[in-house]
């Protein structure tokens, strides 16, 4: 029987790959099958996206006591209404007239429900606003009133706080009719500027933005990565196939989370995280392999030897490479955090599949395609130069010439552009950052200009008897008392603009069983800037004690502001954990990889390089709001998210290392080929600074379209991102890492005595098929 031309490989992905090409019909119809089960199950079965971060610390304990003592329909969402007028004041009939009669007419919004119960159409109603409260409605004379304050030009700015019913979800599906009766107000008034602004209103206008923009960043993504591609290959045929095998992973990935997710609920934005990361590793993965394979038929190997060359080198590095990715994103689980898993969740699955595919689906399509995937070639593209020449030669044949003045001036200037990182100032971009495209937006810019941002997002204090003890109790009280005067002290006036809190405008609630009582207490400013959290430690430190010293009550204080600070300190103790198992995991994966104790280390000190060097752009960008405020279209709020170092930590150290795991897998294929160390470091640098480079191209491309989004968070995150691959393959990539090498020599290759144990993993490939041991021409 005669042999497959596709059999005889060394390597392990060379032996999964040439199986796939000799069964490439039965690998393709598999894979075709899995997509169709994928798109079906995306199609029949909903997501379950219902998992929420649970708040660490004294505000999770708060929370917690909350969901508890109170019933669910007490916890409902508010909406702000602010009402304006350049000459009017709020004693006038008709600022009253309007106030009321919108405040009426959201009062009589109903929701229509139509259900079918044993074969009979029923169609009910329920009330969309469970109550409003004004300035008209606490007896206080406009001076004293904290509904009120005056405009610039003499007229009243006032504010209601607008109930909504059911839980947030319930009101964002309720939302829009809330919406159309402030918008005909306005509409109908004379004079008047009406806006609202709220956490159901703001989150339904928030998410349609960023659907938007991520809609917009994936349509835009297919033109400018087709094009990086062609100019990279030169031919369409080969160009198209990594982006069709991208989005097959993406759409796999999304089948199966859909699956998973019933099991483990994900959040929200796991549709977002699996197109950037299945993007990104999915066409990197398979430009690595076509390009390899398309150089060695260039070389003179037949299709199948090029195909088993360049899926065991190439194949391999991406392996290990995807399995670095894998232990890194895990690191997501050391959080402890519910959205921060189900994130690291779904960036394990799409590296899976990118991986899977990369050695089983791709060399299936280069084995049916074969030299037709050199058709439809673009004129005066695809010449590459030689893997030793070009301006990649001539940049590095300098830089290894004279490799100590490079190495010492790139890791000065690296250091020069981590050290900012040192100065993060963690936290949550509050409304202020909300983009001006959200309606809401305008309403919270009046509440900051006139009153408080504050009153959207207080400081509540649980005040708690015990169960089933008396909240009501005199001394009780008293405590309660003295903490409202305290904070009363240091209420912002015309007189004191910069105190720590604003006038308290809501009422206290209490259980039902009369033991436990929340107080809502404005901070003066922003959630997430820096006098709202001295507000709320202050009064964590200071006030809370002080007015439940001698009380049988305790106080404990939450709100967003509260729980910012509790997840800024959980991550800070978290991160060291996280930092350990990653680089713990990616150390031993380097070692087994290239059984060399000195290329692990390198890799891992050049990786976070570019990890810093990020962590420092982004304070200079972002938190001081340096050069790129006006390219970018924000206002630095001097904040940077608390998720994002510790997220782009995991996701760059997985991404980015593939760059080093493929360079040096080159540099180790021809050292074993019996190139010197020397030799093997320039062919190797050379051979593969334009694959890298296209790679890394397409990368950037991917994530610097979210620095375009109108959310702080996705532009902090994309520009994290692509600043970390670009400095990665730009400044380490040809400065930092052949230099080291270079000055290291045969220390490269070193592996202590006791270790060598290790199992060896040629990176080199034969370009002919092994003949069977005893087999005439065996030469073993």
């Amino acid at each position: 029987m005669t042999s497959s031309p596709y059999q005889g490989a060394r390597s392990f992905t060379a032996r999964i790959a040439m199986w796939s090409a000799r069964h490439r019909k039965a690998v393709a119809l598999a894979w075709v099958i899995i997509v169709v089960a994928a798109l079906g199950a995306c199609s029949a079965i909903e997501a379950d996206t219902s998992v929420e971060g649970e708040a660490p610390g004294e505000s999770g304990e708060a929370q917690a006591l909350i969901e508890q003592r109170f019933p669910a329909e007490q916890e409902m969402p508010q909406e702000f209404v602010v009402f304006s007028h350049p000459s009017l004041s709020v004693d006038d009939p008709g600022y009253r007239e309007t106030v009321e009669g919108l405040l009426g007419a959201l009062s009589t919004l109903r929701a229509w429900k139509t259900e079918v119960v044993g074969g009979t159409t029923v169609v009910h109603s329920s009330r969309i606003v469970a109550g409003t409260i004004s300035h008209y409605d606490i007896g206080l004379p406009r001076e004293a009133s904290p509904f009120v304050a005056q405009t610039a030009t003499g007229g009243d700015v006032t504010f209601a706080i607008v109930t909504l019913e059911g839980d947030l979800e319930e009101a964002i599906d309720n939302i829009d009719p809330v919406l159309d009766s402030v918008d005909r107000a306005r509409e109908e008034s004379e004079g008047f500027e009406i806006n609202i602004g709220g956490t159901a209103s703001l989150t339904k206008q928030l998410t349609e933005i960023i659907d938007e923009d991520f809609g917009s960043a994936g349509t835009l993504n297919i033109p400018i990565t087709l094009v990086i591609l062609v100019l990279a290959f030169g031919t369409l045929v080969a160009a198209v196939v990594p982006i069709v095998l991208a989005f097959v992973g993406v759409f796999v990935a999304l089948g199966a989370l859909t699956i998973i997710s019933q099991v483990f609920p994900l959040a929200d934005v796991y549709t977002q995280v699996v197109l950037l990361i299945g993007l990104a590793t999915g066409i990197d993965y398979s430009l690595f392999v076509i390009t390899r394979y398309r150089s060695e038929r260039r070389a003179g190997l037949s299709k199948e030897n090029a195909l088993r060359v360049a899926t065991g080198t190439s194949g391999k590095a991406i392996f290990f490479a995807g399995a670095t990715t894998v232990f890194a994103v895990a690191g997501m689980f050391l959080v402890g955090d519910p959205i921060f898993s189900s994130l690291g969740l779904a960036s394990i699955v799409i590296v899976v599949f990118a991986v899977s595919m990369a050695m089983t689906l791709l060399p299936a399509i280069i084995a049916m395609l074969g030299d037709n995937i050199e058709r439809l070639r673009v004129p005066l593209l695809g010449r590459p130069a030689e893997e030793t020449g070009g301006v990649w030669g001539f940049v590095f044949d300098r830089v290894l010439a004279w490799p100590v003045i490079p190495a010492v001036v790139t890791v000065v200037v690296l250091l020069a552009i981590c050290a900012p990182g040192l100065n993060f100032n963690l936290g949550f971009n509050g409304p202020r950052s909300f983009p001006e495209d959200a309606e809401g937006t305008r309403a919270l810019i009046a509440l900051e200009e006139n009153f408080t941002l504050g009153l959207v997002s207080p400081a509540v204090v649980v005040v708690d008897a015990g169960e089933k003890q008396n909240v009501f109790a005199a001394e009780i009280q008293d405590s309660v008392s003295e903490l409202l005067s305290l904070v009363g002290e240091d209420t912002v006036s015309p007189d004191a603009p910069e105190a720590l809190y604003g006038p308290v405008a809501q009422e206290p609630e209490f259980s039902d069983a009369g033991d436990t009582e929340e107080l809502f207490i404005p901070v003066n400013g922003d959630s997430g800037e820096a006098r709202a959290i001295d507000a709320v430690n202050n009064l964590r430190d200071e006030l809370v004690p002080a007015a439940f010293e001698d009380s049988p009550a305790d106080a404990l204080v939450t709100g967003a502001t509260a729980a910012n600070i509790d997840f800024r300190d959980k991550i800070e103790a978290r991160t060291p954990i996280v930092f350990a198992f990653v680089l713990g995991l990616a150390f031993i994966t380097l070692l087994l990889t290239f059984r060399s104790l000195i290329i692990a280390i390198t890799a891992i000190v050049l990786n976070l390089f570019s990890v810093f060097a990020a962590y420092g752009l982004l304070v200079l960008v972002f938190q001081e709001g340096w050069l790129l405020e006006g390219v970018l279209d924000f206002e630095a709020t001097g904040i940077i998210e608390s998720w994002l170092p510790l997220f782009l930590f995991s996701l760059l150290f997985g991404l980015s290392i593939d760059y080093e795991m493929f360079i040096m897998g080159r540099v180790k294929e021809r050292y074993e080929r019996g190139a010197s160390t020397s030799e093997a470091i320039a062919m190797g640098v050379k051979g593969s600074a334009r694959v890298i480079t296209n790679a890394a191209a397409i990368m950037v491309a991917v994530a610097a379209i979210f620095t375009f989004t109108r959310s702080i968070a996705l532009k902090q995150f994309g520009f994290g991102l692509a600043t970390a691959i670009f400095i990665d393959a730009t400044i380490i990539r040809t400065f930092l890492l052949p230099t080291t090498m270079k000055l290291l020599g045969e220390w490269n290759w070193y592996l202590p005595s006791w270790l060598e144990w290790l199992p060896r993993l040629p990176m080199a490939e034969e370009s002919s098929p092994m003949p069977a041991k005893g087999a005439a021409g065996d030469t073993r």
